[in-house]
């Protein structure tokens, strides 16, 4: 299973301000056919000459203005058929506050992280079994990659909630978003899940999409120990769920976003 992962996130000087990690699971044997589908789809809509010609953006897809476009609330739509289409499943987890990268410490990997990871390795155990998630994120810098790559492998060796993620393999890839689409769709449904919990975008289309987005997640439920993990869900609301992923066993409030 390929997993692509990026953030969206507000200035800490923004009011409300808050932070998204999206991650989007392609079935690595669909993901060629899926890229070709996804190409046609930009090329009916804008014409690109080359595939790295146009980058999915969520701000340039989903802003105020943007959104307002029929064109581009129809492609909205025609991707999210694609994703169903090709069993896509993403999820994304929001937090108050803005995401330190620039500050990552080796010892520690952002409660955003772990919660996502937490969410992948789950769907891979219930739904995939026999497969492993191999991670994809955003490529940024050389020196913010590094940080990354240290806290993340730190993280999956050395302490207990990583080390039992055994269905993801601890080998932290870094990828052009330019010429990477499962990256653009991450960027997309990062943007769409953080401007409707930051609650500044107009009322309308924004909620529809954060709705056909969220109704392609895979949300895991143990009816015998009244715990379920969503799969989008906004996190650190309550003292329990803050390190929601510190203690093996310790679990979201169910917080739906």
């Amino acid at each position: 299973m390929l997993v692509y992962l990026d953030e969206s996130y507000r200035e800490a000087k923004t009011p409300n301000c808050k932070s998204t990690i999206a991650a989007v699971c392609i079935p690595e044997v669909k993901y060629r056919a899926f890229e070709m589908d996804l190409v046609r789809l930009k090329k009916h809509f804008w014409k690109p000459q080359e595939p790295t010609d146009l980058e999915l953006k969520g701000r340039l897809l989903l802003s105020d203005h943007a959104i307002g476009l029929p064109k581009n609330r129809e492609f909205i739509r025609q991707l999210v058929a694609l994703l169903k289409e090709y069993d896509i499943v993403p999820f994304a987890v929001v937090e108050d506050g803005s995401i330190p990268l620039a500050t990552l410490k080796p010892d520690h990997l952002p409660s955003l992280y772990r919660a996502v990871l937490r969410r992948v390795d789950r769907f891979m155990v219930e739904k995939h079994p026999s497969d492993h998630a191999i991670l994809f994120f955003d490529g940024i810098d050389h020196q913010t990659n590094q940080k990354i790559a240290v806290s993340f492998t730190s993280y999956m060796f050395r302490h207990q909630a990583g080390i039992q993620h055994q269905h993801i393999l601890p080998v932290p890839n870094f990828s052009d978003s330019l010429v990477t689409p499962g990256i653009q769709l991450a960027d997309v449904i990062a943007y769409c899940v953080n401007e409707r919990h930051v609650g500044h975008a107009k009322p309308g289309h924004l909620e529809d999409f954060f709705l056909d987005f969220r109704n392609l997640t895979f949300t895991h439920e143990n009816p015998d120990e009244d715990f379920v993990l969503w799969g989008f869900q906004r996190i650190g609301t309550s003292k329990q769920d803050t390190e929601e992923t510190e203690t093996p066993g310790s679990g979201d409030q169910p917080t739906l976003l």
